[in-house]
């Protein structure tokens, strides 16, 4: 699938999140959602990196 198309996609879930989500928890609440979804995807990105560079040494390695 393109990258874009499934950014967009992503998006467009999260802010379908978000409008129906803020009535319960206001500002302090999607803020901390913000932070919560900001630290999951970097933790996810740490994760393909770590993997990447094991699968470079490993290929360096032969």
């Amino acid at each position: 699938m393109n990258q874009y198309l499934l950014a967009a996609i992503e998006f467009t879930f999260i802010g379908a999140a978000l409008f129906l989500l803020f009535p319960i928890l206001l500002w302090k609440g999607m803020l901390g959602l913000f932070f919560a979804f900001v630290g999951f995807e970097l933790h996810l990105i740490w994760h393909r990196r770590d993997r990447e560079t094991k699968a470079a040494k490993k290929q360096n390695k032969r």
